[in-house]
């Protein structure tokens, strides 16, 4: 399992034990080195810490080929909560979730990023998060933050968001001043990466990209192991690949960005501008239309297919990652595109990478939210350079 280099600092033996314990379950301190591929010595040192810090317990003996019996260990699991949070352009979603990455809590709320008071609302609703953890007497890890925008790594300052119209915001600063806990902030999409990298599937791939598409279009990258965000955390900003030049305006001001023409929104703005579907409707009634024969709500959707995989071609092309993981709302309508997508892939991929899969995962509303909970737990790969 390879961990990268150069982008990751801090006790990384730490988190990837954490998280590997939390997907398998017990586990011996050997058959930890061996999954890890790290050494025997590295792994009885870093266990021993998080022993004593109550985050492991050691189970009863079970019987070894070798003759030696081996002890297990086990996660604890309410040794330690993280909160997690999504901050959206109408809405703030949250989980507080447990050491083994189980969410015991969800909560969902309107939110207006324009308002004046809004990082002290956003204050507020994360704050009575921690004041229930405090009543109930768990322990607190720390918060993670998930926007939509350029986060910069070291600091944790959103440096742009045009989705929350925030721009030059030290939000992890302000939290953790008004908190008075670890916070550590991200990128949406590299916080889902990040993630994945630690507890999904991911966890065994060293190269793959994450495309969320949804009302926006990102992409994370995990290169050589570790995450990739860039110099300044502006990596990934799928959505405004410029695809044609006499495209729509884009949200950031640019004509002809993928985002402009393949997220839901613009299908949406489209398929209404052309008469296809009423103002009223949604993904669904657009998706119901195609299926059942309505062809130019069929044609529309085969276009965005065609562009959205012309755009993945050339990622893949680049990066050559083992797989591609498409999340988000546009997964809904995945039957309807995948066809002429792959057709574009076969069309323009290199023969070295055609062998690249393209996963499909079912969109979960609450997915960026327990993401986020996750960077607090895997703060040296998922945010390695922020302080908390």
């Amino acid at each position: 399992m390879r961990w990268g280099s150069g982008s990751v600092s801090g006790d990384m033996t730490r988190t990837a034990v954490l998280a590997l314990l939390a997907r398998r379950g017990p586990l011996s301190r050997a058959q930890i080195a061996d999954l890890l591929q790290m050494s025997p010595a590295t792994i009885t040192q870093s266990t021993k810490r998080l022993l004593t810090e109550g985050l492991l317990v050691e189970q009863a003996p079970r019987p070894s080929p070798a003759g030696r019996p081996s002890i297990p260990l086990s996660l604890v699991p309410e040794s330690a909560h993280t909160v997690g949070i999504q901050v959206a352009h109408e809405h703030v979603t949250g989980v507080i979730s447990q050491l083994d990455a189980e969410v015991v809590h969800s909560f969902r709320q309107d939110f207006d990023p324009a308002a004046p008071d809004a990082v002290a609302t956003l204050t507020a609703l994360i704050r009575s998060e921690i004041d229930e953890l405090e009543r109930r007497r768990l322990p607190l890890a720390g918060v993670g933050v998930a926007v939509p925008g350029i986060v910069e790594p070291e600091t944790g300052t959103l440096r742009m968001s045009v989705r929350l119209g925030w721009t030059g915001l030290p939000l992890a600063a302000r939290l953790r001043e008004d908190l008075g806990v670890p916070v550590f902030v991200d990128n949406d999409i590299s916080a889902v990466t990040a993630a994945e990298r630690l507890y999904g599937p991911g966890a065994d791939e060293a190269d793959f990209l994450l495309a969320a598409i949804g009302q926006g279009i990102g992409l994370g990258m995990v290169l050589d192991g570790a995450p990739y965000r860039g110099a300044a955390g502006a990596a990934g900003e799928f959505g405004h690949m410029p695809v044609q030049t006499d495209g729509p305006i884009c949200v950031c001001g640019n004509r002809g960005c993928l985002e402009s023409l393949v997220s839901t929104e613009a299908l949406l703005r489209n398929a209404q501008a052309a008469g296809i579907v009423p103002d009223e409707a949604d993904l669904d009634d657009l998706g119901s239309l195609a299926r059942t024969g309505d062809r130019a709500a069929a044609k529309l959707l085969e276009t965005a297919g065609t562009l959205l995989g012309r755009a993945l071609a050339g990622v893949i092309n680049l990066l050559g990652p083992r797989s591609v993981v498409v999340i988000g709302e546009i997964t809904a309508l995945w039957d309807l595109l995948s066809d002429p997508l792959h057709r574009v892939l076969l069309e323009h991929l290199l023969p070295a990478v055609r062998e690249t899969r393209i996963e499909v995962r079912p969109w979960d509303d609450k997915l960026i939210a327990v993401s986020a909970a996750r960077v607090v737990l895997g703060a040296p790969l998922a945010a390695p350079r922020q302080k908390g």
